[in-house]
């Protein structure tokens, strides 16, 4: 952007924090009429418009902005805009569809808030920051030659828009009953929680724009932005929250309730399976990230991993992994609990929850399991067989070397217990 079109824009923002709407519309209109791709000041411009009442013309430039987005490949920022326009006009579609248009399933594509913490999306959420000071007199006016035409960018073509999660797994039926009916988009100030460790949920987040930080047990684990999901197990489970999630910057967030996603999979059995799926490349992708053995595969090492984890099940009290026996599968819990127990253990060990992988070392280092797991209810799983895994994950020298160091570490540790457990008989 020039330095003229910058003054511009802060001569048009300060206008509109003045109240002086019809000048700082005309402002963002010789804006647009030099730089016709300046989505801000294009989103400033249907602001002003709904504020002056003139729906139908706000709703025009909005779908505009919402076009222009989806096409640069600006999804989450177009998703959360056509919900401004349903606001406006609760019957308007073609933002929506058009957004489906490019979204929507592709086969073989390259792959908010709490009510109490933050407000309703309000227009202009995506627009250039406002002057801070309101009396300022705004600078003097540009000439209409100073702002020269600018050439706008190319678009992408369709196959190169990026696939989306969950979205691009939907039908266009499926895509479109999503986006007008079981999600909402909202702001959140800086600094304030999204959800919190430990409560129930009931939603899953997209960011539309902005950041967040991921806090667990108050230490800071991640920082999530543009485009990011959180939130999907308590979504699908009702299980409580893993981490708390607050904003660091302004952040706008699409929000998806269970009350709200609850009649759509009702009636779009695919919405269920899509996601479902989501879920589980989601819990996948976690376990890949966090777990210290499987961070060192490549990319391509942990695609194939990924592709080989299976669905299992569990009844209540079964047994998944017997002390003293040899591991048979690594597994990855979805659904329910599983309780942790060791003969030669007084203590208490915590539940596995929704998310914790179990099974990997026994595997890996062909030691006997070192605790019995067992279901504590009904326990929906991912696993992959011992051969496999062994197959997939030692290809890769640094965990073969890695696995190794484990495997000498885990037998010296059971050797002093042995020892320890001896010397006790003639205490």
């Amino acid at each position: 952007m020039s330095d003229a079109v910058n003054r511009q824009m802060d001569r048009a923002a300060q206008l509109l924090m003045q109240g002086r709407l019809p000048a700082a519309l005309e402002e963002y209109r010789r804006i647009v009429q030099a730089v016709p791709a300046e989505l801000s000041a294009r989103q400033k411009i249907a602001e002003i418009l709904a504020r002056q009442g003139d729906k139908k013309a706000a709703v025009a430039e909005y779908s505009e902005v919402v076009k222009r987005y989806a096409e640069q490949g600006e999804f989450f920022k177009a998703t959360a805009l056509s919900r401004v326009i349903l606001t406006l006009d609760p019957s308007h579609q073609l933002a929506q569809q058009h957004l489906a248009s490019l979204y929507a399933s592709r086969p073989g594509a390259s792959g908010p808030a709490l009510a109490s913490h933050g407000a309703a999306l309000q227009p202009g959420a995506f627009g250039q920051a406002e002057a801070n000071d309101p009396s300022q007199h705004p600078p003097e006016e540009i000439a209409l030659e100073e702002l020269l035409p600018e050439a706008e960018p190319p678009l992408p073509p369709r196959e190169a828009l990026p696939h989306i999660p969950l979205f691009s797994a939907l039908s266009t039926e499926e895509f479109l009953a999503v986006l007008n009916g079981a999600m909402d988009a909202k702001t959140i100030r800086a600094g304030q929680t999204v959800v919190t460790e430990g409560e129930p949920g009931s939603s899953m987040f997209a960011i539309a724009q902005g950041s967040v930080s991921v806090w667990r047990e108050a230490q800071k684990v991640a920082v999530m932005s543009e485009g990011e999901f959180f939130g999907e197990m308590a979504l699908l489970s009702g299980a409580p929250r893993m981490a708390s999630v607050k904003a660091d910057t302004d952040v706008v967030v699409l929000e998806f309730p269970r009350e709200s996603m609850g009649p759509v999979i009702k009636k779009y059995p695919g919405v269920r399976a899509g996601l479902e799926q989501f879920y589980r490349e989601r819990m996948l992708a976690n376990l890949m990230r966090a777990n210290p053995l499987l961070q060192l595969l490549t990319e391509p090492q942990r695609a194939g991993l990924t592709r080989a984890f299976t669905p299992c099940t569990f009844a209540a009290g079964e047994v998944v992994l017997e002390e003293g026996a040899p591991g048979a599968a690594v597994f990855l819990l979805l659904r329910g609990q599983c309780t942790v127990s060791q003969s030669n253990s007084a203590g208490a060990y915590p539940d596995l929850v929704e998310g914790d992988a179990f099974g990997e070392i026994s595997v890996l280092t062909k030691l006997p399991v070192s605790a019995t797991i067992k279901a504590k209810g009904a326990v929906v799983a991912l696993c992959v067989m011992a051969d496999d895994f062994r197959a997939l994950v030692l290809a890769n020298p640094a965990v073969s070397k890695k696995v190794q160091q484990l495997a000498s570490e885990r037998m010296t540790r059971t050797a002093k217990m042995a020892l320890q457990a001896d010397a006790d008989q003639w205490v």
